[in-house]
């Protein structure tokens, strides 16, 4: 064992004495059913319900109404308040909601297709929900005035998962002084126990974008959307629910023609299911998936020299994905590039949320494409009421050889503000070239420690990370290897209506690492600012000084954007200068967001850059997009997508889509491709799938 080793080993050993010193001091607990958090009364009900955005049925004139909003930038209460009711039956939950506006005609809304992440950019609520009350995970479900659905969930990282997605009704109607919404969500897309006098956790938050005013029902000032910091839901007597196993079985026919000068037709077609074995356990299955990209990744001009992350879009991988998400990633679904066959289940088992699944195809990594089998199981185990230990273990055998990952990892909180992260990960690779002679055949491993404190208005992070020479394993994302060595992020982040900005942030980072010969590899020093002022102008600077062996990098940037609170009217504009492995540049982008009209919401971005080699020889750089969508009815839109480089890569991506039948949906896509050689490729796609 090197130097280094031994030292990324013996820091890590600290910090675990550490950790059980300290591991006994409390952290404030809301389990007990009188901790100073709101709390709502669930009604229960035979009542079947009309979702139609009017809260006419007569069971809500029964249910306890909560308010009592608080505003996140002043910590008064909100003032335009927002009332809330909660209703169940045995197979549904309801909730109904009324946002008091005393300027309606100023109202934001027109987002009109489902389950776009951006959602934030419309007057919304968000309605957060914990049914295992485990403080470590959610459910999210967002309304707008037009009642447009958006959802994801929430795993123990904190990040969301957009790719999750359930059925579930909504409606939603505006009146002379408020908007209202009617949500009807069946138990059985949720992970919950079958059990009686139940307390769940339950969060609400509200936007207001032409006030810039968010408020939230349960309010922390540190961290406003963890479940650990959310009121109770009580009342829940749920052993009698209906146990529906909630099949849901999407076959699809799909036919791609393309046109390239010469031409060719591929038919396919494929099914997925998912089932559920217990009230929390689902399990789902595929063949022969399509996994077509009905709305293309977003093109991007980077100065950077590792691998672009990519966000998952697909349909097979959305249940327990967030399970999956860890600070250095062992498993990146995208990995996956064609599915002949797949099996997955997910749930929860007393203090034990778990992930399986195991896939039969091809698997991409560095233009190589590997065939064969893979599994993968992911488990997390609650320790006291927050902290969280998980396990990772997989396996791909393929037909040049195997990787074998092994993983321990933990969050636990020392205290309120204080938390300690870790992960330890060991990977075996036996593989071969494409000559067939053996490329790798070792073990290798990784080791984190962070140590975290987090208190409104600061965040502050403290670690060091050790990555061997060869530890990256097929199906993950490790961008660097060979490291060792500290790293530290300070931010500072506060909001006002009292002083001379609304918003102002800053950060500072720094990061040292070693390779294993005790040679300094990269050493980045970076500081970044934002402010918002009371008028909406906003100004942004920046600074970085990274030293990436052998280059020395540096980069300056500064910009400004205007109505910096409304997203169809803002503006930004900025400029970066400085030097990326030896290439002296100039950038300047341009982002601006607009409706002609409420149906057609349009995105535009355009970046130049102005590059001047070591030789003298200069280049001009850019990138130009627009993204756009058009509604002829909520049922029916049309997307568009136009992407070109300089280097003439470009992409034009026009799709169709109508959900002709409820569940019942229909796409018509055109692609244009063009590469760096001027070839094109053309495409035609269309697709039919039905989930019963």
């Amino acid at each position: 064992m090197g130097y280094q080793p031994r030292r990324a080993f013996i820091i890590g050993l600290i910090l675990f004495f550490f950790i059980n010193k300290f591991i006994g001091v409390p952290a404030l607990s809301h389990d007990d059913p009188d901790a100073p958090v709101p709390s709502l009364q669930a009604f229960k009900t035979d009542q079947p319900i009309n979702v139609d955005g009017v809260l006419d049925e007569s069971f809500w004139a029964d249910c306890e109404i909560t308010s009592n909003f608080i505003d996140i930038r002043t910590q008064k209460p909100a003032d335009q308040q927002t009332f809330v009711r909660i209703a169940y039956t045995r197979t549904h939950l309801y909730i109904g909601v009324e946002c008091f506006d005393d300027n309606i005609q100023e109202l934001h809304a027109a987002e009109r297709r489902e389950d776009r992440s951006y959602f934030n950019v419309d007057d919304a609520v968000e309605v957060h929900i914990d049914p295992t009350h485990s403080h470590r995970a959610k459910y999210a479900f967002f309304s707008n005035p037009l009642g447009t659905r958006v959802d994801a969930n929430e795993g123990p990282s904190g990040q969301f998962n957009h790719g999750w997605s359930a059925d579930w009704d909504l409606a939603a109607s505006i009146l002379d002084d408020r908007w209202v919404f009617e949500m009807s969500i069946p138990f059985t897309i949720m992970n919950y126990f079958r059990q009686d006098n139940q307390t769940w956790g339950l969060n609400f938050t509200r936007v207001i974008p032409r006030l810039d005013s968010t408020s939230f029902w349960s309010y922390n000032p540190s961290e406003y959307y963890k479940p650990r910091h959310f009121g109770h839901l009580t009342g829940l007597d749920l052993a009698d629910t209906e146990f529906d196993r909630n099949w849901e079985i999407t076959p699809y026919m799909s036919t791609r023609y393309d046109f390239n000068g010469d031409s060719s037709t591929m038919f396919q077609t494929g099914v997925d299911a998912s089932f559920r074995l217990t009230p929390s356990i689902t399990t789902s299955w595929t063949l022969n998936p399509d996994f077509g990209q009905v709305e293309a990744d977003a093109d991007t001009i980077e100065l950077r020299d590792t691998e672009r992350f990519l966000p998952e879009k697909r349909l097979f991988f959305r249940e327990g994905s967030e399970l999956l998400d860890m600070r250095n990633t062992l498993y990146y679904s995208r990995r996956f590039t064609d599915i002949e066959a797949g099996a997955k289940a997910s749930g929860e088992w007393d203090d034990f949320k778990f992930s399986f699944l195991d896939i039969q195809g091809d698997v991409a990594r560095d233009d190589i494409v590997r065939y064969g089998n893979s599994s993968v199981f992911r488990t997390t185990q609650n320790i006291g009421e927050r902290s969280v230990l998980g396990y990772y273990l997989s396996n791909s055998d393929f037909n040049d050889g195997h990787s074998r990952v092994a993983s321990f990892d933990g969050n636990i909180f020392l205290h309120d503000d204080w938390q300690y992260r870790f992960q330890g990960s060991l990977s075996d690779d036996r593989m071969e070239d494409e000559k067939g002679s053996l490329a790798k055949d070792r073990l290798d491993y990784l080791g984190y420690n962070v140590l975290q404190f987090n208190k409104y208005p600061w965040d502050i992070d403290v670690g060091y990370i050790g990555v061997s020479e060869g530890f990256d394993p097929v199906l993950g994302y490790i961008p660097r290897r060979d490291i060792f060595g500290p790293q530290a992020e300070i931010e500072y982040q506060h909001e006002s209506d009292e002083r001379w900005y609304k918003d102002f942030y800053v950060r500072l980072d720094t990061q040292l690492y070693e390779n294993e010969d005790d040679d300094t590899v990269l050493r980045d020093y970076g500081f970044y600012s934002r402010v918002v002022f009371p008028n909406d102008l906003g100004l942004l600077f920046g600074q970085s000084f990274d030293y990436h062996a052998p280059y020395d990098n540096t980069r300056t940037q500064a910009g400004f954007s205007l109505f910096s609170s409304d997203f169809w009217k803002s503006i930004e504009i900025a400029w970066a200068g400085g030097e990326f492995e030896e290439v002296e540049y100039n950038e300047i982008t341009l982002e601006k967001n607009f409706k002609p009209f409420e149906r057609w919401p349009i995105r535009y971005d355009f970046t130049i850059r102005f590059e001047e080699e070591p030789d003298g020889e200069k280049h001009t750089v850019w990138l130009n997009r627009i993204v756009f969508d058009y509604y002829f009815t909520d049922d029916m839109w049309l997307k568009t997508s136009l992407q070109h480089r300089s280097n003439s890569i470009g992409n034009i991506s026009v799709i169709y889509g109508w959900e002709f039948l409820r569940n019942a949906n229909w796409y018509l896509v055109f692609n244009s491709v063009s590469d760096e050689n001027d070839d094109t490729g053309n495409s035609i796609f269309t697709k039919i799938d039905y989930t019963f």
